[in-house]
């Protein structure tokens, strides 16, 4: 969606941690993302901001990030059409957490390595504040507070590889 599809009536973009009314056209839910629904062209309604100091009482806990199978970065999508999950985005609370900055092939790209449930986990940013915000820096890992950090986990659509890739869509620090 476009910045102009999302903004409020007062010109604002929403910000992580708005709790904002979505007008909608109707559910649809997909194999792979269950939560999916069709947006309509009305206006979205800033309600109030999620206090950061609750930001813990909104979170996951799951045993693992989504199933972990011969790698924990990604699911085979064959797999997930035979044993559905029900849900394909997590907010959880990282014990420990640094941030690659590599240049990968003709672009530069960030990768969170974390700690969750004593497991390590490798996972793509797609954030766009924080691809934005390390872009211009060196390569190198960059270490973040992990008392101060949330992160929200994505499942992505069928890659034409055949898997599922999870991704940290979303960093947030308070």
């Amino acid at each position: 969606m476009t910045n102009e599809q999302i903004k409020y009536a007062n010109g604002k973009l929403p910000e992580l941690l708005d709790i904002i009314r979505i007008p909608y056209k109707k559910l649809q839910p997909t194999v792979y993302q269950p939560e999916n629904i069709l947006i309509s062209e009305e206006q979205w309604e800033y309600i109030k901001k999620w206090p950061k100091n609750k930001l813990g009482d909104l979170c996951d806990k799951p045993k693992e990030i989504f199933i972990n199978q011969d790698r924990r970065d990604r699911i085979a999508a064959k797999f997930l059409e035979k044993n559905r999950l029900g849900y394909s985005l997590l907010l959880i609370k990282p014990t420990t957490i640094k941030l690659l900055r590599k240049d990968y092939k003709t672009r530069r790209r960030l990768m969170a390595v974390f700690v969750y449930n004593n497991l390590e986990y490798n996972l793509w940013v797609r954030d766009p504040n924080f691809e934005e915000k390390y872009a211009e820096k060196r390569e190198g890992s960059y270490e973040l507070d992990s008392k101060d950090v949330y992160l929200c986990i994505s499942l992505a659509a069928p890659h034409t590889d055949g898997y599922c890739y999870k991704l940290v869509a979303s960093v947030i620090i308070i």
